[in-house]
């Protein structure tokens, strides 16, 4: 598996090549093949952890609805950082996802994590009065999570410089802002 994020993460899915994991994991080809049948298997398994990281952080209702701002500037920095040390293997996922189902399947899985995770937030929020009433939270949270995801694939793999604190705190702004949440008054984290 070392092996194959290696190869994937220097050549992507297309250029990448069973013969070439193999060799950078030292093993025959035919080992490979008693395992995978496929780079799309190989990429499918890798996939995994990186899933896993890209959803590491464990929902907390009770702070998220104490401290939304705070709660989204966690959850959008803890993505970032993991979307960019994923970065390569992630765009490898991007272009063979429309070829092999399993792939598309786990992408939108990462994605229905984040996109119901921000929906279900929304409504709470609205109905404590803390974010703007009149947003549908789907509608919002879909083009908030797409908007974070597609400027993150620009400075990860598109060759988009950026400022990663810069970034952050300019995604976390536009979060705040589109959903009308009150700006914190204690002094940490306080925005202008």
């Amino acid at each position: 598996m070392e092996a194959a994020r290696v190869v994937f993460e220097r050549d992507g899915f297309y250029n990448a090549r069973l013969s070439d994991i193999s060799a950078e994991a030292k093993v025959a080809s035919g080992t490979l093949y008693n395992y995978y049948r496929s780079k799309h298997d190989l990429l499918h398994e890798v996939m995994k952890d990186v899933s896993t990281e890209l959803t590491a952080l464990a929902p907390n209702h009770v702070s998220a609805q104490l401290d939304p701002v705070g709660r989204i500037e966690e959850v959008n920095r803890v993505y970032i950082e993991a979307f960019q040390r994923n970065a390569h293997v992630l765009r490898a996922v991007y272009q063979a996802r429309d070829d092999d189902e399993r792939l598309k399947v786990q992408w939108d899985e990462v994605a229905e994590h984040f996109q119901g995770r921000a929906t279900r937030a929304i409504t709470r929020w609205q109905a404590a009065g803390l974010a703007f009433a009149d947003l549908d939270p789907r509608h919002t949270a879909h083009a908030l999570t797409l908007m974070v995801e597609r400027v993150v694939m620009a400075w990860s793999y598109e060759g988009v410089e950026y400022d990663r604190e810069t970034l952050i705190d300019t995604v976390n702004k536009i979060w705040e802002r589109s959903l009308g949440l009150p700006r914190r008054s204690d002094g940490s984290g306080s925005r202008t």
